[in-house]
């Protein structure tokens, strides 16, 4: 049997993408390579009570996307840039809190989890950036 036609339009894009953040569980994973200069190994001991922090506030309160934009998506500078990830073009976001230095950068995959890509515990990943921009 035939799809039922209606009055109804689909919404666009960015507004079904919203719906979707407001509904889905922020969730992590670990899926492809962490970037070798901010992966577990390079954490201290204080570094990783900061990330068990994030966890504790996020995804062990079972937050939604949203909420976790809300609290914890950057607002300053690049919050997203495109970037290539395992050969694949990748939207990354990072999230920290207040005025505290430590970022978790990472993308969404297409089953909703925030893939962690860097972990950075000094706020060093824009500094790159930036001195890589002004090296043009």
């Amino acid at each position: 049997m035939g799809r039922k036609l209606t009055d109804k339009t689909a919404p666009d894009k960015l507004q079904a993408k919203r719906l979707i953040k407001a509904e889905v569980v922020f969730k992590v994973a670990l899926e492809d390579n962490i970037d070798k200069k901010y992966c577990f190994s390079k954490l201290k001991e204080n570094h990783i009570k900061t990330f068990q922090r994030f966890l504790d506030q996020t995804v062990y309160k079972q937050l939604t996307i949203s909420e976790t934009d809300n609290l914890f998506l950057r607002t300053k500078g690049n919050k997203k840039c495109m970037q290539k990830i395992g050969g694949i073009e990748r939207e990354v976001v990072h999230y920290g809190k207040d005025r505290n230095p430590f970022r978790v950068h990472g993308y969404f995959n297409n089953d909703g989890y925030f893939v962690i890509y860097k972990i950075d515990p000094s706020h060093n990943v824009h500094k790159e950036w930036k001195e890589s921009e002004s090296s043009f």
